[in-house]
């Protein structure tokens, strides 16, 4: 039930706030990972897991199955005896390296198993050599491939001895496939990435490493370009990437306590997000001086610390076909299977959308609720009606969060999903998504957006409604006062996590994509700077946790207080 969820959440964050839960999670899930990933290769062994080295070494690849041959490839392709090398003996790996290997015999293959050993002082070297120089076109120009981590970083006195470390700082994830699913200039991801939908998924491999050593795993998966606005290639080359789970690539579901807090341990889709606002690669020049990386992560664990079902995450570094890609954000999307998992039943059970996109169900539930609020809810009757459509408590939860946040970047397009079950119980629950908008000025207000079909004009028309502003000014009071989770202290110290695990990523982000706006596309506004840790990244993350933080909550409830939505203290 949401209550036993919301009990488990309180005492996960407890945990959390004394700076063990983290890490205790993950060491039990590591058996439960190593279990699974044993079980997806039995066919196939490898003498050595995937990993950083530093040194060269002998790798040894068997099979149980007798008389069957090992065919294997190093170019990302899946081996076939076609198109492969067959084992003879150990191969010997002194560099970066994708090995992807089968066991074939009378007619019949093994499922693929991958594996990637990186080689960080090697990966800084990276130069995309054989990797194609563009990734197709754009309004009829080529788009100009990038893969080196700039000079300026690496070479910098104060960074050069720390990029090495700083790709063992968090997980890594490496995501392998055939070139031409990538880079072909009809058919690859990368160079179409405004394509969506099932035509545009390609096979892939996906490897989970941990930095410290604990059993990660590999599985087979479909991949796709995530995203809106991003996928445009002027507005980032860093894309966003959907994971799907199928049985025609692997197993059905991914099955296993990916993240630390209490939900779901079966995914169908895990998202990859590259980050757009307020990143170092945004075409304002503002945005780019704001760039953290954190604030979407932020939001999302805040609705958890308001007690209700959020989607989970945390940051990893990606790499494709071996090559870094930069700081990523790996997180569930708030589908029809998220919310199943959460809430019990099936995915079909539920009306389920992401903005105005419906991903599970149908418009009409939607529709009867936006009938009934822009023809009014200021009388009795009408708000019964609406709380029989609507978790209103929920859903103020859900406004104040992005009321603090001041999101400037929520319509009734996208930025938001919501979902009900498909029943006369059903009531409609927001779920935050794409929360980079935020945290900007401390003196922001976002109250006054309205949009027909969104959250805004939801609470436009419910503000209009005085037991409405009741419940607002008691879950705004709750939330913003004594220990709640938008004071200063809690609602900095979340921040604060985050910002100490990503400190030395940064700096590989930094090398990857600091420079692109400088030196490789100037676009739309300027000054072009190289952005660093130093000069960019740091000054923002104390301007939030020693100037934003410390002031914000007293700016909302004053807010708050001058909307009629809370009683000015005596």
């Amino acid at each position: 039930s949401r209550r036993m969820i919301s009990n488990t959440s309180s005492i996960c964050r407890r945990l959390w706030r004394a700076g063990v839960a983290f890490w205790l999670v993950f060491a039990s899930a590591g058996a439960h990972m190593a279990a699974a990933a044993e079980k997806a290769v039995a066919e196939v062994k490898f003498s050595i897991d995937h990993g950083f080295y530093e040194a060269p070494f002998a790798l040894d690849i068997t099979t149980k199955i007798a008389g069957a041959k090992i065919y294997f490839t190093m170019n990302g392709i899946e081996p076939a005896e076609s198109n492969a090398e067959l084992y003879r003996g150990p191969i010997q790996i002194t560099t970066t390296t994708i090995i992807r290997a089968m066991a074939w015999k009378d007619g019949a293959a093994s499922q693929t198993a991958t594996r990637t050993y990186i080689f960080p002082r090697e990966v800084l070297k990276q130069t995309g050599a054989g990797f194609p120089r563009s990734w197709g076109t754009n309004n009829g120009k080529a788009v100009p491939a990038y893969y080196k981590l700039a000079a300026e970083v690496l070479h910098d006195a104060q960074y050069e001895q720390e990029l090495a470390p700083a790709l063992k700082s968090i997980p890594t994830i490496s995501l392998i496939l055939e070139s031409r699913d990538l880079f072909d200039s009809g058919t690859g991801l990368y160079s179409n990435p405004k394509e969506s939908g099932p035509d545009w998924e390609r096979p892939a491999s996906l490897e989970v490493i941990f930095p410290d050593g604990r059993k990660g795993f590999q599985v087979n998966c479909g991949l796709r370009i995530q995203g809106g606005w991003n996928r445009r290639p002027e507005e980032s080359p860093k894309h966003a990437f959907r994971v799907v789970f199928k049985k025609k690539y692997g197993p059905g579901k991914l099955k296993l306590p990916l993240f630390p807090e209490p939900g779901a341990r079966e995914f169908d889709t895990l998202i990859l997000r590259a980050g757009c606002n307020n990143t170092w690669l945004h075409w304002s020049a503002e945005e780019r001086r704001r760039g953290d990386y954190i604030r979407d992560q932020w939001m999302r664990d805040t609705l958890r610390e308001m007690d209700h079902v959020s989607a989970r995450g945390y940051f990893v570094h990606l790499y494709l076909n071996g090559l870094y890609w930069g700081l990523y954000n790996l997180c569930e999307r708030p589908s029809g299977a998220f919310v199943a998992a959460n809430f019990g039943g099936k995915p079909g059970d539920y009306d389920v959308r992401n903005g105005d996109h419906i991903l599970e169900g149908d418009g009409e539930a939607w529709k009867k609720l936006m009938q009934l609020v822009n023809s009014g809810v200021k009388g009795e009757r009408e708000f019964a009606a609406l709380r029989a459509q609507a978790d209103v408590s929920e859903l103020i939860d859900y406004l104040i969060a992005n009321f603090y946040g001041a999101n400037a970047d929520w319509d009734h397009a996208s930025n938001w999903y919501a979902a009900r079950r498909r029943d006369d119980s059903g009531k409609w629950q927001f779920f935050v998504w794409d929360g980079e908008r935020t945290l900007e000025n401390i003196e922001a207000n976002s109250m006054a957006f309205d949009d027909d079909q969104s959250p805004p004009r939801l609470f436009h028309k419910l503000r209009e409604n005085s037991e409405f502003r009741r419940m607002f000014a008691e879950r705004a009071r709750h939330h913003l006062t004594d220990d709640g989770p938008l004071t200063p202290s809690r609602a900095a110290a979340r921040y604060e996590k985050w910002s100490k695990t990503i400190q030395s990523a940064i700096i590989a982000e930094a090398a990857r994509w600091g420079n692109y706006r400088c030196d490789i596309h100037q676009y739309k506004t300027g000054p072009y700077e190289l952005y660093t840790p130093r000069e960019h990244w740091k000054p923002e993350i104390e301007r939030l946790l020693k100037d934003y933080f410390p002031k914000r909550t007293q700016v909302v409830i004053k807010q708050f207080e001058e909307a009629g939505l809370m009683e000015k203290e005596k």
